[in-house]
C-alpha cells in the first residue's frame, strides 16, 4: 500500500530532511521499482527507500530481482544487547540500504515465562520489547525473525544448576530427551507470543560432543546422525505446533558428522537417500561461510547442500567479530565471492551475519559500511552511490573507509589490545613469524593516527583514535621490554607506560559512552574488567622494572620465557591476556 510508504517517509523526514525535497508526486505498488513521470513504482519499502535516496542524489539504479531475501543476522548474545531504541535505528538504516529481513540471534536473551535464570543478568528482552521491535520492522517491511539455539551454544545458560537435568556437555543440552524437548517447547511458545513471522531459525550448529556426555551415561551410545536427526524432527514438530512453518537451521553438523576430521568445508562425501528423507520438507539448511574466498569450493558446498534438500539459504558475513572496527578487506574477499556463487547456483536467499564473538569489542556503527556495500553488490551489481551512504549515516563514506583501515595493522588489533604487556603471548608468537612486527606496527599505527587526526571529530573517529593510542603505546612498550631487557636500562620506558595507562583510561570512557548509548548495561562489565586489568598490568610492569633496575629482582621471569615454533592462536581474550586459564576439572 502506497499509504504505508507515505507514513514511513513522514517518519524519516525529521531525521532526514532531504525527504522533503523528493521530486516524486505519488507512489504505486508494482512488481518493479522505478520512477516514471514523477511517480515511484515500488515492490517493497526497502527497495523504495534505497531507490528514492539514489534518485535524490542524481543516480538512477536498476535493482536486480535475483535475491528474494537480502538480510542481516545480528548477534545479541555476546554481551551487547541493543536497546530497543538503538535496534530501531539499526532497522531504519538497514531498510534504507535495502535490507528486507533481520534475524535476531538470541541464545538466552529473551523472556521465557517461569524461567528466571534464562537470560539472567544478560540483558534479555522482555516480551513487550521484542513486540516493539517486530512492530517497528513491520512499518519498514523488514521481517524480524527469531534466531535461537535448540541444542548447542547454551554455555551461558548451563552454568546455572537450574538446568543440570538437561545438560549433556558444557555448552550442549541433552538431545531428544523428554526434559530437553519440554524446555525447547517453553522457548518456542514464548517466541510465538513475541514474533509475527512464520519463520524461525533453530540453530543446532557446533553442537560438539552431543550425545557423548551425560546423555551417554544415562541413555547409552547412539549413532550421532540418527540422534541428531531425531532431535531435529522433534524440534521441528514443536515449531509447527506453534505456527513456525518455515524452519531454518545451520548446516555444519550435517557435514561434521560425516567427515572424520570434524571439518565443515569438505563436500566430498555421499549424501544417501536415507539422509535426504530424514530432513523435514519445511526445513531449510543455512550454509554459513565467512571464510572461503575460493568460488569453486563455495559452488561445491552449495551443490552439496542441494543434494540434501532444495531448501538452501546462504549466510555470509560482514566482518565485525574479533575486530575493533568493521573489516572491509576481509568482507570483500569472502562475501563478494559468496554473492556471485549464489547467483551461479540459483540460490535466492542471502543473509549477512554480524557476529560479536568474545565480548562484542567492535564498534557496531562501522558495520553499516559492510551492509551498504554488500547490499549494493547483491541488489544493484555494485552500483550504489557512496553519497547515499553518507546521507544515511550523516557522516562521510570516506571516513568509514578510514575506520576500517585499522584492520590493516601488521599486528592483529584485537589480539594486540588484549596482549598482556609483561607476558606478551601474542607478540612473542608473532615475532617468530615476523621479526619486524614491532617496527612495522609502530610505523603503521603512527601514520594511521595522523590520518585519523585529519578527519573531523566524531564519536567513531575519536573512539578509533582511543584504540590506536592504546595499541601504539602497547607496541612501543613491548618492543622496549624485549629489546632492552638485560641490554640497557628499562627505566626510560616508564613515562611511555604511564602514558599508556592514561590512554586506557580514555578508551574505558569511550567504551562506556558507546555501550550505554546503544546497548543494555549488561556486558559493559566484561569490557571494563578487561581494560582495567590491562591498566593494572601496566602498573605491575612499572613496579617490576623498578625492582629489577634497583636490584631487588635478579630477573623478570616473564621476559626470560622463550617461545618455540609459531602457533595458530585462537582469537579469544582469555587465551591471550592470561598466562594461565581456568579449565573446568583442573
Amino acid at each position: 500500500m502506497a499509504e504505508k510508504l507515505n507514513h514511513v517517509i513522514e517518519l524519516l523526514k525529521e531525521d532526514y530532511p532531504f525527504f522533503n525535497h523528493l521530486q516524486v508526486t505519488s507512489f504505486k505498488r508494482s512488481n518493479h521499482t522505478k520512477i516514471r513521470d514523477n511517480v515511484l513504482y515500488f515492490d517493497t519499502i526497502p527497495h523504495a527507500l534505497v531507490y528514492l535516496i539514489h534518485y535524490h542524489v542524481g543516480t538512477e539504479i536498476t535493482l536486480d530481482p535475483h535475491f528474494n531475501t537480502i538480510g542481516t543476522m545480528i548477534d545479541l548474545s555476546r554481551n551487547a544487547v541493543f536497546t530497543t531504541g538503538y535496534m530501531k535505528r539499526v532497522i531504519q538504516r538497514q531498510a534504507m540500504m535495502g535490507i528486507n529481513k533481520i534475524m535476531l540471534y538470541t541464545e538466552d536473551v529473551y523472556e521465557v515465562k517461569d524461567e528466571p535464570y534464562f537470560g539472567y543478568m544478560r540483558g534479555r528482552y522482555s516480551k513487550e520489547e521484542i513486540q516493539e521491535i517486530v512492530a517497528y520492522g513491520e512499518m519498514f517491511e523488514v521481517e524480524i525473525i527469531p534466531c535461537i539455539q535448540t541444542l548447542g551454544h547454551f554455555g551461558q545458560l548451563l552454568r546455572w544448576s537450574e538446568y543440570q537435568d538437561i545438560k549433556d556437555q558444557q555448552t550442549v543440552i541433552m538431545p531428544n530427551t523428554e526434559e530437553s524437548l519440554s524446555f525447547i517447547e517453553r522457548l518456542i511458545r514464548s517466541l510465538r507470543e513475541m514474533y509475527k513471522t512464520n519463520k524461525i531459525h533453530i540453530g543446532m550448529d557446533e553442537a560438539f560432543g552431543f550425545g557423548l556426555g551425560r546423555y551417554l551415561k544415562q541413555h547409552g551410545y547412539r549413532d550421532p546422525f540418527e540422534l541428531y536427526m531425531e532431535h531435529l524432527v522433534k524440534v521441528n514438530e514443536i515449531c509447527l505446533k506453534y505456527g513456525f512453518t518455515d524452519v531454518m537451521m545451520w548446516s555444519d553438523m550435517f557435514f561434521r558428522i560425516q567427515n572424520k576430521d570434524d571439518y565443515y568445508y569438505n563436500p566430498h562425501f555421499e549424501v544417501t537417500d536415507e539422509m535426504k528423507q530424514l530432513i523435514p520438507q519445511n526445513v531449510s539448511l543455512v550454509y554459513w561461510d565467512y571464510y572461503n574466498h575460493n568460488g569453486e569450493l563455495v559452488d561445491q558446498m552449495i551443490q552439496k547442500h542441494f543434494e540434501f534438500t532444495p531448501n538452501v539459504i546462504m549466510a555470509s558475513g560482514t566482518w565485525i567479530w574479533t575486530k575493533l572496527n568493521y573489516d572491509k578487506k576481509k568482507t570483500d574477499s569472502t562475501a563478494l565471492v559468496h554473492i556471485e556463487s549464489c547467483r551461479r547456483q540459483g540460490l535466492r536467499d542471502l543473509y549477512f551475519t554480524q557476529w560479536n564473538d568474545d565480548g562484542a569489542p567492535c564498534n557496531y556503527e562501522t558495520s553499516f559500511l559492510g551492509v551498504f556495500e554488500m547490499v549494493s553488490a547483491a541488489l544493484a551489481n555494485g552500483q550504489f552511490n557512496p553519497k547515499v551512504f553518507s546521507l544515511i549515516m550523516k557522516e562521510d563514506y570516506e571516513y568509514y573507509l578510514k575506520y576500517s583501515k585499522i584492520n590493516e595493522s601488521p599486528a592483529y588489533p584485537v589480539l594486540l589490545l588484549w596482549d598482556d604487556p609483561l607476558n606478551g603471548i601474542y607478540f612473542n608468537n608473532e615475532s617468530i613469524q615476523n621479526p619486524n612486527i614491532f617496527e612495522e606496527t609502530i610505523d603503521f599505527l603512527s601514520l594511521y593516527k595522523q590520518e585519523l587526526l585529519e578527519l573531523d571529530s566524531t564519536f567513531e573517529r575519536d573512539h578509533t583514535l582511543a584504540l590506536v593510542d592504546v595499541l601504539l603505546s602497547k607496541t612501543v612498550v613491548r618492543k622496549a621490554l624485549v629489546t632492552n631487557y638485560k641490554q640497557s636500562s628499562l627505566l626510560p620506558i616508564i613515562p611511555v607506560i604511564e602514558e599508556a595507562i592514561q590512554h586506557v583510561e580514555v578508551l574505558l570512557d569511550s567504551y562506556r559512552e558507546m555501550w550505554l548509548s546503544r546497548y543494555k548495561a549488561f556486558g559493559l562489565d566484561v569490557m571494563q574488567s578487561r581494560l582495567v586489568t590491562l591498566q593494572y598490568r601496566f602498573k605491575e610492569t612499572m613496579r617490576r622494572i623498578k625492582d629489577f633496575e634497583e636490584g631487588r629482582l635478579t630477573q623478570i621471569d616473564e621476559l626470560e620465557e622463550k617461545p618455540g615454533a609459531y602457533q595458530q592462536l585462537r582469537q579469544a581474550h582469555n587465551l591471550i591476556a592470561y598466562s594461565s586459564i581456568h579449565v573446568l576439572g583442573y
